[in-house]
C-alpha cells in the first residue's frame, strides 16, 4: 500500500548549529519518483519564514500516512528544481524501509481548544482537556445535562502550526463521565461518530503537531 501521496504535509526537523537548537519546518509533497520526493519550500514553524537549504542538508522527516500511522525517515537535500513552483528534491527510502512510530490507534494529547457542543436546541461552549483522532475529552459544566450514550454535535477549532484555523464539525457519542478531583466539573469523554477521513486527518495532524511541540519543550 502506498503510504505517501501528493498533497500530504511533511514535517522536517534539522539541528541549527549556529543557534544550537532544533528547528521544525512544514512543507507539502508536490511530486515523487522512485528515488526522491519533491516538496515546496519548507516554512519554519517558529519564525514563519521560508527555509533555503544547500544540497546535502540533512533532516529527520515525518508524515501522517493514509493508514493514520505516523512514519519517520532520514533524508537530505538532493537538488533544487523549478517546476510550476520552485521545489526541493529530498532523498526518499523504499516505503517498506519507513519507520512507523504510531499504529492505527490514536495518540491522545493534552490540548485546550475551543469547543461548541450542541444537543437538541441548546448550544454550549467549553474547552477540551485532551484530543485524539478517535475522540475528545472536555469540561462538562453543571448546566449541561448530558448523559452517557447520548449523541451530540461538535464544532472544534484547531489552531494549526501553519497559523491557519481548521473548523471541524462532526457528530459524537458520549462514552464516559468522570469527576474531576477537587472541583465541581466533570470530564466528558466523546467518541467521534460519522466523521470523514479528511476531518479526522486534520485532527490527527493537530495532535501530532502538539505531540512534537511537547517533545520539543521536554514535556513528553
Amino acid at each position: 500500500m502506498q503510504r505517501i501521496s501528493v498533497g500530504m504535509s511533511i514535517t522536517l526537523e534539522a539541528f541549527n548549529n549556529q543557534k544550537n537548537e532544533q528547528e521544525t519546518y512544514k512543507c507539502k509533497l508536490v511530486d515523487k519518483d522512485d528515488q526522491c520526493i519533491y516538496i515546496d519550500y519548507p516554512v519554519n514553524q517558529n519564525t514563519g519564514r521560508t527555509g533555503f537549504f544547500l544540497e546535502g542538508t540533512q533532516f529527520k522527516a515525518s508524515f501522517v500516512g493514509k493508514d493514520n500511522s505516523v512514519y519517520r525517515f532520514d533524508t537530505e537535500v538532493v537538488a533544487r528544481k523549478k517546476m510550476e513552483i520552485p521545489v526541493i528534491l529530498l532523498s526518499f527510502p523504499q516505503e517498506n524501509d519507513l519507520v512507523r512510530i504510531q499504529r492505527r490507534k490514536y495518540v491522545r494529547v493534552e490540548a485546550s481548544i475551543d469547543i461548541s457542543l450542541r444537543k437538541a436546541n441548546h448550544t454550549y461552549t467549553t474547552i477540551s482537556h485532551d484530543i485524539s483522532g478517535g475522540g475528545i475529552a472536555l469540561a462538562k459544566r453543571p448546566y449541561e445535562n448530558v448523559s452517557v450514550d447520548e449523541e451530540v454535535e461538535l464544532t472544534l477549532v484547531l489552531p494549526m502550526n501553519s497559523g491557519e484555523y481548521q473548523y471541524i464539525e462532526t457528530k459524537g457519542k458520549v462514552v464516559r463521565l468522570s469527576e474531576v478531583k477537587q472541583g465541581s466539573l466533570e470530564r466528558l469523554s466523546i467518541e467521534f461518530k460519522d466523521i470523514t477521513e479528511k476531518k479526522r486527518q486534520w485532527i490527527i495532524q493537530y495532535s501530532f503537531e502538539k505531540q512534537m511541540e511537547m517533545r520539543k519543550l521536554g514535556m513528553s
